[in-house]
């Protein structure tokens, strides 16, 4: 089972690698993949952080 803390930077590392693939193509090649992973990502990290109640448990 994974932990809080490991759901977040599973998310964060997704993010960013979703981040770098949208950055590193020309307008033309970005497909709609790294848009829904950026977004789905970010929908992840903003869900896992306001969900705060298992993190405190944890501590």
């Amino acid at each position: 089972m994974l932990t809080s803390t490991d759901r977040l930077t599973i998310y964060a590392v997704l993010c960013f690698i979703s981040f770098c693939a949208i950055m590193l193509t020309t307008p033309e090649q970005m497909g709609i993949f790294a848009i829904g992973g950026l977004f789905s990502a970010a929908l992840g990290l903003w869900f896992e952080l306001t969900n705060n109640t298992e993190f405190e448990e944890e501590n």
